[in-house]
């Protein structure tokens, strides 16, 4: 910004302010009648005033700045197109450099006023744990590894993320999946009662042997066995159980052997169909414990294709499964770690309902993430008592209880307590369990471990609160943070819906595609593990490849499947824009797409996202030899003459272009279809640049300080789990000056993330 362009705006923002600092609304309403209206009718008006509401705006409409104030969604889309240079219209007159900004200055000033000596933490709503949140804490809390994402409904995205409390909403049907993930989890972890026998399940398409193996089981169609090895405990008493099914053949269906180590234990007749198996069971002894053999045989083959009844042809056998129990004799095997964590051992004399409430006092303060409220467990001891008057045990009732505590909402949801809920005005600062837990789920996507318990409960978390930053994201669980911030941030989650055209790239396999996802990953992990500059993700000198990865880049001197760092000799792959998974994810199968590829690096990394195209517009043809011959930018060029169209395209298809040297795959080419490729381009402001290099150059020292606003807007959307919203702005100017003045450290931003007002303290909804 030039010096006098600079001065005006200081003095157009400090001309008349209250004590606070805030600009005096006397005086910015005495600004709009005489220095701002009349920009805003010469440039404006001739499509929002006086009669006039294109695209359903009438400036006019709001005649003063309470009403402004009162419609701030209206005018933070003013306020946005008019800083993208995207309103007026590119065939209208144009204000000023000076004029717009004057006009931003105000708007700014007067619609959405902050005061930064007392900001405004936001409203949080009360958020439920999404599905990787719920897994992950119900492993961590179990001490079990659970996997229930496939018993949940997929979550509903806000503002780029899935954690987001506005649009994590609960169904009948989501609470019917979440009580069956919770009976699978404790299915696993505890075992109440008597313990029942080991049990081992060996599936068909597991087996080894004769016939053919698939998804259904292993198939045998003549005489064959399916075997494994089975290591037994001990020697014993055990059951085989058979899961099978059969068609028959000839006068009888398939008959079915069990065999130990070759010698026939049993013959079953498989009456089942093959359509619909049923299980076969035999108990049989085995002598000691080393490995023996188990086999399953069929031993009646049968085909005749002349058979003149066409279900007698053929019989042939299926083994879906078999399962292995015991030993079912001698001593009950002892009770698994994971069942003793949750069920304290008994106190001699100790009655029933004690025992069951100091257990579920200890779950609860774990499941809850906070020391439970007076009367809060005890109504769970209402399950505990109607199992025992159902004759069933006391291990049985605490079971019912645990599972009642992983379907209640304070296991659900993050609660935070707040004196004032419903009064607006009313700001506090969030308890240290509350704290706790924002942080956990920040960087682990889980519940908080032990320390953090402890810290808390002791009132020292925020005593210690940097050596904790560091420990966590030391901790190998910080893998989530890069897998839920940045996998959706960068949209990494998406690659894995991304495939070039086979025809027109068949050397790239999905292998390749998972190899690209996994480069930005652990990109991404060594910049926040080693406190690099934020910006050292458009600029990195190093990346991190595998062997298939860097022969499809062209680098040499990588060989094998492992990954590992590799310094870039080529300035072309520098940073996430030199990087598969970003190309992969800004084209289409058969062509680049410099439209997806602008909209990208402005809505990601620059946080300015263009307005959506206007419906009905045809998308460009992809190349082919008989079709349109002009190259992709001559037909960008026609399709940007419309003139609703330029003012977007004119903001992503400059920067779309200076990446076209990366095809739809990520390989680099200098040509497309035998035409050299034009990556020159030039931005809204009127700087010219050629080729990535120089963009990225453009985009680092021209646009740093707008690349940690948006980096830092993300974190703190991803942070509080919703939209930021105009009172945000002092906390991200915060984050970002503190960022700055520490060079821009990664570990900085996180930190002035975590220490901001709205992710330390919280008001009322109002």
């Amino acid at each position: 910004m030039g010096k006098s362009a600079a001065a005006l705006l200081f003095a157009s923002l400090a001309a008349g302010t209250t004590a606070s600092g805030q600009a005096d609304p006397k005086a910015l309403a005495g600004r709009w009648d005489k220095e701002i209206q009349p920009l805003v009718e010469t440039y404006c008006f001739d499509c929002h005033g006086d009669g006039l509401h294109k695209g359903d705006l009438a400036i006019d409409k709001y005649p003063t700045i309470a009403e402004m104030q009162q419609h701030r969604d209206v005018w933070k889309e003013v306020r946005d197109h008019l800083k993208q240079q995207l309103m007026p219209p590119l065939d209208e007159d144009q204000p000023s450099a000076d004029e717009r900004k004057k006009i931003l200055a105000w708007i700014e000033a007067a619609v959405f006023p902050v005061d930064p000596a007392h900001p405004d933490p936001g409203r949080v709503t009360l958020r439920r744990l999404n599905r990787v949140e719920y897994q992950n804490t119900l492993s961590d809390l179990l001490g079990v590894r659970v996997n229930v994402m496939d018993l949940i409904p997929p979550d509903d995205s806000g503002y780029g993320f899935d954690n987001i409390g506005d649009v994590l909403t609960i169904s009948p049907a989501h609470l019917e999946r979440y009580l069956e993930a919770a009976r699978v989890a404790l299915d696993k972890t505890v075992k109440p009662g008597k313990m029942p026998p080991p049990e081992e399940k060996f599936p068909g398409r597991e087996l080894e042997g004769d016939g053919h193996r698939s998804e259904e089981g292993h198939y045998l169609f003549k005489e064959g066995v399916a075997k494994t090895q089975f290591k037994p405990l001990r020697a014993g008493t055990y059951r085989a159980t058979v899961l099978a099914g059969g068609t028959p053949g000839g006068d009888g269906p398939p008959l079915m052997e069990l065999r130990e180590n070759g010698s026939k234990i049993c013959e079953w007749k498989v009456d089942a169909r093959m359509e619909r198996p049923q299980e076969y069971t035999r108990e049989f002894k085995i002598e000691g414990d080393k490995p023996v053999e188990i086999a399953v045989a069929f031993t009646n083959d049968f085909y005749d294709e002349k058979n003149p009844d066409p279900k007698k042809r053929d019989r042939n056998l299926m083994v879906n499964a078999l399962t292995i129990t015991g030993p079912l004799d001698g001593p009950p095997p002892a009770k698994p770690e994971s069942h003793n964590r949750i069920y304290l051992k008994r106190e001699p004399g100790e009655k029933d309902d004690v025992y069951a409430l100091r257990v579920l006092n200890n779950f609860a303060r774990r499941a809850f993430r906070r020391p439970s409220q007076e009367g809060e467990v005890q109504r769970y001891l209402q399950l505990v008592g109607l199992a025992l008057k159902q004759g069933e045990g006391v291990e049985e009732g605490i079971r019912l209880a645990l599972e009642a505590m992983l379907v209640s909402p304070a296991f659900l949801y993050r609660e935070e307590p707040q004196p004032e809920p419903d009064n607006a005005s009313k700001i506090h600062q969030i308890d240290e369990h509350a704290l706790a837990t924002r942080l956990s789920y920040f960087f682990w996507s889980t519940m908080p471990d032990q320390r953090l318990m402890e810290l808390a409960s002791r009132g020292e978390l925020r005593k210690n609160l940097d050596a904790e930053i560091e420990r966590m994201i030391r901790d190998e669980r910080s893998e989530e943070f890069v897998s839920n911030f940045a996998g959706q941030w960068l949209r990494l989650r998406d690659v894995q819906a991304s495939m070039p055209g086979k025809q027109a790239f068949p050397n790239f396999d999905p292998k390749l595609r998972n190899a690209m996802r996994r480069e930005t990953e652990m990109f991404f992990e060594e910049i926040i593990r080693e406190n690099l500059p934020i910006a050292t993700l458009l600029d990195a000198d190093f990346t991190f490849l595998n062997g298939p990865l860097a022969r499809h880049y062209g680098i040499q001197g990588v060989e094998g499947e492992k990954f590992r760092k590799v310094t870039l000799s080529d300035s072309h792959r520098r940073g996430i824009l030199g990087q598969g998974s970003f190309q992969l994810l800004t084209s289409y199968p058969l062509r680049t797409s410099p439209v997806l590829r602008g909209k990208y690096v402005l809505e990601n990394l620059l946080d300015m996202a263009p307005p959506p195209p206007p419906p009905n517009v045809p998308e460009l043809q992809p190349p082919s030899h008989r079709g349109d011959q002009r190259s992709l930018r001559e037909q960008m060029e026609k399709h940007r003459a419309d003139p609703g169209c330029a003012s977007c395209h004119k903001l992503m298809d400059p920067i779309g272009f200076g990446l076209d040297n990366f095809d739809a795959s990520g390989v680099w080419r200098d040509d497309d279809r035998g035409k050299p490729i034009d990556t020159s381009g030039e931005l809204t402001e009127g700087r010219k640049f050629v080729g990535v290099d120089e963009l990225r150059k453009y985009l680092v020292q021209d646009h740093r300080s707008d690349f940690h606003r948006a980096v830092a807007t993300k974190l703190l959307t991803y942070a509080l789990g919703r939209g930021l919203d105009w009172y945000d702005k002092p906390a991200i100017d915060k984050i970002v000056s503190e960022t700055e003045a520490a060079n821009g450290s990664s570990r900085a931003m996180l930190k002035a993330v975590i220490k901001s007002v709205p992710f330390q303290y919280r008001r009322g909804e109002g």
